[in-house]
Order: structure tokens, then sequence, then C-alpha cells
């Protein structure tokens, strides 16, 4: 999935993938996000390899002067490798668009940051169970209060809103009445 797309249609003139306008694209990012999706990254890079992710995210985390980050972003993913009711979308550590499971989880850190702690809750529910979703949104206010200490801000993106529609398709129970689903 990074940068080897097989769709024709989607493949720049240089051979390379393009953005296409509803992705979000890593150059486009803040430190603070740009941090969080390259531990998530990582860290599933280092699952997959079978290796312990913890010293990698603490000297990336380090150098950005926010280790403190790395114990709950681990745990999230792990509650969310454990318990995540939706397939989750984390792209290659060489990516150039971050994945509906990054952005989510960004979304939810921006949430937190901006004080709309039902938004940040409700984002979370998108992919984890009631309790999980919970456990999460702690988790999430740690991650948001230790980058927001380093000066460090998660920016509300149209893209995270959890007025819109949350991706390309609206979910057809908020749009429809029950009553009138075919079964």
């Amino acid at each position: 999935m990074c940068g080897q797309d097989r769709g024709a249609g989607r493949l720049g003139g240089t051979g390379s993938r393009r953005v296409e306008p509803d992705e979000l694209a890593v150059h486009a990012l803040t430190t603070a996000e740009a941090l969080l999706v390259w531990g998530i990254r990582h860290w599933v890079s280092c699952l997959k390899a079978r290796t312990d992710p913890v010293p990698l995210m603490t000297a990336g985390f380090g150098s950005g002067g926010v280790a403190q980050v790395v114990r709950p972003l681990e745990s999230i993913l792990v509650v969310t490798l454990d318990a995540a009711t939706a397939p989750r979308d984390v792209r290659c550590t060489h990516c150039a668009t971050v994945g509906d499971g990054e952005r989510d989880l960004l979304a939810a850190v921006a949430f937190e940051q901006a004080r709309r702690p039902a938004d940040t809750l409700e984002k979370l529910r998108e992919w984890l169970p009631a309790a999980s979703a919970r456990l999460a949104k702690e988790l999430v206010a740690e991650i948001a209060e230790i980058l927001q200490s380093h000066g460090l801000r998660v920016p509300l993106r149209r893209e995270y809103d959890a007025g819109s529609l949350g991706g390309k398709y609206p979910d057809i129970r908020t749009a429809v009445p029950a009553s009138l689903s075919v079964h």
C-alpha cells in the first residue's frame, strides 16, 4: 500500500503514487502529528519484525523532548491490537500519506487538546468497544497533555471534525432510520 498503488490511474508521471485530494499528506503534518505517526508506524513495524519497539520509540520521542508519550501511545496501540472492532489502516514507515487508523488517533488527540472530550470518546468508539474506548480516552488525554506541555499541538483539521462524514462514506445507520433498513 505504501507508495505502490496498483491502480494505474493513481500513479504520477515519475512512477510514484499521487496524493489524492481527500488524503492527508505526511509532509503537511505538524511536528506533533509527525511524531505520533512516526511512533505508530514504527511500533507496527517492530511488531511485525518481532522486536521491542520501546527503545526505538523512546529515542525518537526523546529527541522531541516527549519520551513520556511512549507508554500511553504503546498502551493505546496494544488496546487497539487486542480489541479493535474495525480494521485500522497504518501505513509503512515510508508512505507519503496518513492511513485512516493513524488519522483517527491524531483526531482523538486533537479533540482532547481542544477540550472536546465527548468528541474524543466518539472518535475512539469508531474502532473500540465502549470499555476499551474509555481506557483509551484516558491514555489519549495523557498524550495530549504531555504534548501540549511541551508546546506541541495537534491541530483540529476538517478531516478530524466529528461533525463531518469522518471519511469518504457516511454511516448509513445515521442516514436511514432502522425501520427503513432492508434485512
